[in-house]
């Protein structure tokens, strides 16, 4: 895999052209994807962003992906369709003929606004546990407005890669936030519309502030720093709430149950956090796909970490892509303010 980066759609489709022997995963605005898909065919895969990350690092606004050899990499690109399980059949036929294979991957692209991820990963309940599963969720700058994916010219729901790879492959998660030692109970909550009405039998807004020490009021400031975290199996997947309603019930990024405790979270060094995860790859990285989540990037602006999180990605392996998403999948789970790597020899 050969990470690409361009800053128009006419260098694109120049590229493209000139190499109709390769396969091609392709990031960018809603633009600019929906004017490439004008001239694609379906062995490019194209998903809109809220950011790149790119082989010269973060940038918003170019477009950048990745490209393989059609003859020596076979991936099975599936439609999926709304709601999912109209595309059951097809995801698991795609998903029988990689299965046997160690080093094959599945790479989701889901809508990042309808809401559905939980749907679509419910819906690979026929996939073994440790089958690697890595995605991110399509974006579009914060607008909140449209998300775009296409496979060729067709415009998608979303999309499941299967790659039937021939190198070796790892997939790891990052979190740079860590527990407080507070928990939450969740009492009452609706999971299909992602929101919690209580916590600890409590209004949720006001259960929340209370564990933070803050006064209610000043409680959406403070979800960046101090979202909630999801135990599965010894690991904590990120929620990130989005909103607090009128009737002081929170909207999040993704689902969450009733009957269960989530952890309150704090932020971490978050450089000296990626040092740690890189020197966890136990393979010889010769490529790095990424995906970083919406909700991390505007951290990182804020606090003017991009440059340094580049110079420490680039430095491992400069052969990068990926892009700023607004979800993140990592084998059946969802979650927020996550990074997911793919790396492969």
């Amino acid at each position: 895999m050969k990470s690409f980066t361009f800053s128009s759609i006419a260098e694109t489709l120049s590229h493209i052209s000139s190499n109709p022997n390769m396969g091609y995963v392709i990031f960018s605005t809603v633009d600019n994807v929906k004017n490439l898909s004008l001239n694609l065919s379906d062995n490019v895969v194209l998903c809109s962003t809220a950011g790149e990350c790119t082989n010269q690092g973060y940038k918003n606004g170019v477009i950048t992906g990745f490209e393989y050899s059609l003859e020596e990499c076979e991936v099975n690109t599936v439609e999926i369709l709304y709601p999912p399980i109209k595309s059951k059949k097809r995801l698991e036929d795609a998903y029988l003929k990689v299965k046997n294979n160690p080093n094959s991957f599945l790479l989701l692209l889901c809508d990042g606004l309808s809401g559905m991820e939980e749907s679509i990963l419910t819906t690979l309940f026929f996939i073994k546990d440790d089958f690697k599963i890595i995605g991110g969720s399509a974006g579009d700058n914060l607008k909140f407005d449209e998300t775009a994916i296409y496979i060729g010219s067709k415009k998608v729901h979303s999309a499941a890669l299967f790659f039937n790879y021939k190198k070796q492959v790892q997939i790891l998660k990052e979190n740079i936030y860590i527990p407080t030692g507070d928990n939450l109970l969740i009492t009452e909550a609706d999971p299909i519309n992602r929101i919690v009405k209580k916590f600890n039998g409590n209004p949720a807004s006001t259960e929340y502030a209370k564990v933070l020490g803050v006064k209610e009021s000043e409680l959406q400031s403070n979800f960046m720093n101090h979202p909630l975290g999801k135990v599965y199996k010894d690991d904590i997947f990120i929620a990130s709430p989005m909103k607090i309603n009128t009737d002081k019930s929170i909207t999040f990024y993704c689902q969450l149950l009733p009957n269960t405790f989530v952890n309150v979270l704090k932020p971490t060094d978050a450089i000296s956090r990626l040092r740690t995860t890189l020197n966890s790859i136990s393979i010889k990285a010769n490529f790095i796909f990424q995906v970083n989540c919406i909700l991390r990037s505007l951290k990182f602006q804020g606090e003017n970490l991009w440059s340094a999180y580049d110079k420490e990605i680039l430095s491992f392996c400069p052969n990068a892509s990926g892009f700023v998403s607004y979800g993140e999948q990592f084998y059946k789970n969802h979650s927020n303010q996550t990074l997911v790597i793919l790396v492969s020899e």
